[in-house]
């Protein structure tokens, strides 16, 4: 028995590092995209950094698994591993809320002047020079800003009040490790808000 979880603890650790590698690629594909905005481009990694946090998502919830079956088998190094593998969920808390407060937020504002763009290109030449330009994005874009990120604050609202929190300690832990995750990013926008 103790054989069998010293080869999950392994395993644990492996894949935790794996698992870091997969976030580290993310957060640096957000970064480059996030640089890219600030430049008044269209971010050109979203799809991959999403699919890169997806797929660590998954790896995180198959540890979390793994570190359950330490603790059940009341390993010495299960907390130890608890910890580790908790982090790395915080992590990628973090990375995904900049991604949805960065990008996805961002991306409608680099669509608006392109569909001005396709409507300059229609309109005749002199009809352009005798009216104003409009230019919708100054107000629109909060807008769609605050839409989304209204968004996001409901849908975390609506998982936070339909989670369980388990029937024995070490998920109730792990789910209280989430709504931590949760409560941080939080308090990260409304610092990122304050501002």
């Amino acid at each position: 028995r103790l054989e069998r979880l010293q080869r999950v603890v392994t395993k644990l650790q492996m894949e935790s590092g794996l698992c870091e590698e997969q976030l580290n690629q993310a957060d640096a594909l957000l970064q480059a995209d996030v640089r890219l905005l600030a430049a008044g481009k269209a971010p050109q990694k979203a799809a991959e950094v999403e699919r890169d946090l997806d797929k660590a998502d998954s790896m995180i919830r198959l540890l979390f698994n793994d570190v359950q079956s330490l603790k059940d088998g009341r390993h010495p190094q299960g907390e130890q591993m608890y910890r580790r593998v908790y982090r790395l969920h915080e992590r990628l808390v973090s990375i995904r809320t900049e991604y949805n407060l960065r990008l996805k937020s961002g991306a409608p504002v680099t669509a608006v002047p392109q569909q001005q763009q396709q409507q300059q290109q229609q309109q005749p030449q002199q009809q352009q020079q005798q009216q104003p330009q409009r230019r919708p994005e100054p107000d629109e874009a909060p807008l769609r800003y605050l839409q989304e990120l209204l968004a996001w604050v409901e849908e975390n609202q609506r998982r936070l009040a339909a989670a369980e929190w388990g029937a024995d300690l070490p998920t109730v832990e792990s789910h209280l490790g989430a709504h931590r995750g949760l409560h941080r990013a939080v308090e990260e926008f409304r610092a990122k808000v304050e501002r």
